[in-house]
């Protein structure tokens, strides 16, 4: 009995780790396809969003295609029902991640911040020591100028010093694009011959998002993305202005 259980506990393990490397495995190849070549990082949201349940329809001439690389394709694949569960994806081995700080339990989709903290510095400082800084500051942070008349705390009132900051802000966003979005994956969902997968996907930038589910096919050992289904889109909207223009500071 002992024996048996022993073996049955083995086999449980083997199974889990096999499983964690196959997850791991198609997320790395999902993002490397989904990130753009540019980005040296990317944000990724620990907590995994749930797998929506397909609502398109495969099209004839989609199911031909799939039929003629692979007979054996199962279309009711697409449409599992998913289960209602999540992981972190910090338990994982994922390349180039860098992972959202905040410990609460996602229950939305999460936008990167509208508010950015200032490090304000001498207005004549050598511009190599000035470089240095902008190069090796942490995300979400603006290294501005400033004279010794102008008071932080009034930078909106100060034409000079509030276009210095806007235009820091654009500067910086161009520099660090991997700070302008987060990216959200659900747990896989794999076909019992492990050929097929379903991952989705959601990107989202401070006012708009958008995201899809993918049909993965595994061509040996190359997930490759065959079919988006189930598209979304979101926008932040203001009443009072545009989202794009809502910029905050936290002052060091």
């Amino acid at each position: 009995m002992k024996q048996t259980l022993f073996l049955i506990s083995i086999f449980l393990t083997l199974n889990l780790f096999g499983q964690k490397s196959d997850i791991e495995n198609l997320i790395n190849q999902v993002a490397k396809e989904e990130i753009p070549e540019n980005f040296k990082y990317y944000f990724l949201v620990p907590r995994s969003i749930t797998q929506e349940k397909i609502n398109d329809s495969l099209q004839n001439y989609q199911i031909r295609e799939l039929k003629m690389v692979d007979e054996n394709f199962k279309e009711d694949f697409v449409y599992t029902e998913p289960k209602n569960d999540t992981i972190d994806w910090r338990h994982f081995k994922l390349n180039k991640v860098k992972y959202v700080s905040d410990e609460v339990y996602y229950t939305q989709i999460l936008s990167p911040p509208q508010t950015k903290k200032v490090e304000f510095v001498k207005y004549n400082i050598d511009n190599k020591v000035y470089d240095s800084l902008v190069e090796n500051k942490e995300p979400y942070t603006l290294i501005i100028k400033k004279k010794w008349l102008w008071s932080k705390k009034k930078i909106w009132n100060d034409k000079k010093l509030y276009a210095d900051f806007v235009e820091n802000w654009k500067m910086d966003d161009k520099n660090n694009p991997e700070e302008t979005v987060y990216y959200h994956f659900s747990k896989p969902i794999f076909s019992k011959n492990k050929k097929y997968a379903l991952v989705s996907v959601f990107e989202k930038r401070r006012c708009i998002g958008h995201g899809f589910t993918g049909l993965y096919r595994n061509d040996n050992g190359t997930w490759k993305k065959v079919i988006e289904l189930n598209e979304v889109g979101s926008k932040s909207i203001s009443t009072h202005i545009k989202c794009e223009d809502i910029r905050m500071v936290d002052y060091e």
